[in-house]
């Protein structure tokens, strides 16, 4: 089934090599770009996106911020953040958000298994019956 990917970066050429990975191992896939937070906003309600792939330092909120909006929003979206700030209050705070974290540099065997997972169907949990749950 085809999915729709955002991919929230400030630099260009990390959109690009996250794109290229992608579009190489889902080519049926549609892959959106946003520079910043503020655009990741914008295109929410232009596009039906089901993942998103958000780098942790950019201007204005932080990629745990964006994703934890984004979320509020849409809770069905799948998540991962990227950064190559591994300090434990950043993975622990991905984490809580149930977002994946993906170290930089990037591995493309990484982004492959998640997109993997991302494209399966959520399970429920027991969060779920407390209107809670996974993400």
């Amino acid at each position: 089934m085809s999915k729709t990917v955002i991919v929230v970066d400030d630099s260009k050429l990390s959109r690009m090599h996250v794109r290229g990975i992608i579009l190489r191992n889902k080519p049926d896939w549609t892959v959106i770009e946003a520079a910043n937070s503020a655009e990741l906003y914008g295109k929410l309600d232009e596009s039906d996106i089901h993942i998103a792939i958000i780098d942790f330092n950019m201007p204005g909120d932080n990629g745990l911020e964006a994703a934890a909006r984004l979320l509020q929003a849409k809770p069905d979206i799948r998540v991962a953040i990227i950064t190559a700030n591994a300090q434990d209050s950043v993975v622990s705070g991905i984490r809580a958000l149930g977002a994946a974290f993906m170290p930089k540099p990037l591995e493309e065997e990484q982004m492959v298994r998640f997109l993997a997972a991302a494209s399966l169907p959520r399970r429920p949990s027991s969060n779920d019956a407390a209107g809670g749950g996974a993400r």
